[in-house]
């Protein structure tokens, strides 16, 4: 039997998609866990659609470890990735380097599982990369929503170049051709260029990280939320690891260059704690700041924070108790700078338990978003 083509591959992918909805649909499919479990699925779902269409499934070759695409169809020149999520519809793609890549590819296909809504479906990998992002080494970022126009790749220019000539060369991936083009789009935008190395002669990327002081007031907002309800400790003045982790994360999630000055604003504020005093009480300035970012509206997704925590969720009330928790021991310290306007008695337990809750309470439950 000859090599399938690319477009009877594309049809085979739309066959699978077609039979994954209709097996989440009829409660047949496996429940999501992680990216085993949708590996799995996509790949039974791949191959069943291969004999549904008359070709012979020992051709979809599953490639395991770091081996980039995750899939091929032998003889064809046709990858697939495959990536899985529970809500998230963004992921962190292959490295530009690309030194995993699969050899005498001509087309990889994106094949994704997004366990909330039952949606399974398949795109050009590489027309829903925006940009790469850094990481520990500069990646592609996969946005399965990304309309074809606002891809990287293209003629325009803007655009980094067309796919055939910086993906699928003869020479394989130019990926020197890529980090100029992000240290340059980071330039122009004002952001700080920035390299990791694999070795000291190479720059295997770049990237621009855009200071916070610098941020557009929408994403500046929403960088905020995320930090306060990542980083709780960030509110104890008391802990020498108040910091830990909060910079590597900014980077790593947001491409943002922030520092210690963004969230430890001197001087103090009034807020009334009915718990506590009828009358106003004085806390640090740091305790209003995180009022108005938790009060910001934009979403936060589970997987945002189901990350850093490294855990997982069962629901927003899941999240709030544990994250009530963090702020009681975090927030508990306050305490012994009002201690003297304690006229209710309710002493430092009851009252870093008061003010946790008023933090809570301006949190839009609508705007975190998790799944049943």
């Amino acid at each position: 039997m000859s090599a399938l083509t690319i477009e009877e591959i594309s049809k085979v992918l739309e066959l699978a998609c077609t039979l994954g909805k209709v097996a989440i649909q009829n409660g047949v499919a496996p429940s999501y866990s992680d990216s085993t479990v949708s590996e799995e699925f996509l790949i039974f779902l791949i191959k069943e659609a291969m004999i549904k269409s008359g070709f012979d499934p020992s051709k979809v070759i599953h490639h395991k470890g770091h081996a980039f695409p995750d899939v091929s169809i032998a003889g064809s020149g046709v990858g697939i990735e495959l990536k899985g999520a529970i809500s998230n519809r963004k992921f962190n793609g292959n490295s530009v380097v690309a030194s995993t890549m699969l050899p005498n590819l001509k087309k990889i296909f994106l094949m994704y599982w997004i366990a909330s809504g039952g949606d399974i479906g398949y795109k050009d990998y590489f027309n829903c990369v925006a940009t790469p992002v850094v990481t520990h080494s500069p990646r592609f970022q996969l946005d399965i929503d990304l309309d074809k126009e606002s891809s990287m790749f293209g003629t325009g220019v803007d655009k980094v170049g067309t796919i055939d000539d910086i993906i699928f060369s003869a020479n394989g991936i130019d990926s020197e051709k890529i980090i100029k083009w992000m240290s340059d789009k980071a330039k122009r935008n004002g952001e700080t260029p920035w390299w990791i190395s694999s070795d000291e002669s190479l720059p295997v990327g770049s990237t621009g990280l855009t200071k916070f002081t610098n941020m557009r007031p929408d994403r500046k907002a929403h960088f905020l939320k995320c930090a306060f309800l990542i980083f709780p400790k960030i509110l104890n003045k008391t802990s020498s690891t108040k910091y830990n982790g909060l910079f590597e994360w900014a980077i790593q999630t947001h491409s943002a260059y922030t520092t210690r000055d963004d969230y430890s604003a001197g001087g103090q504020v009034q807020i009334i704690l009915s718990e506590f005093n009828t009358s106003p009480i004085t806390v640090p300035q740091s305790v209003q700041g995180a009022m108005d970012a938790l009060s910001n509206s934009s979403k936060v997704l589970a997987d945002e924070l189901e990350r850093p925590y490294e855990r997982k969720f069962q629901n927003i009330e899941d999240f709030l108790s544990f994250y009530k928790t963090a702020l009681i021991q975090n927030l508990r310290h306050i305490y012994s700078e009002v201690k003297g306007m304690d006229t209710h008695r309710i002493g430092e337990d009851a009252f870093a338990v008061a003010l946790a809750d008023l933090l809570i309470s301006k949190i839009d439950k609508t705007s975190l978003v998790f799944t049943a």
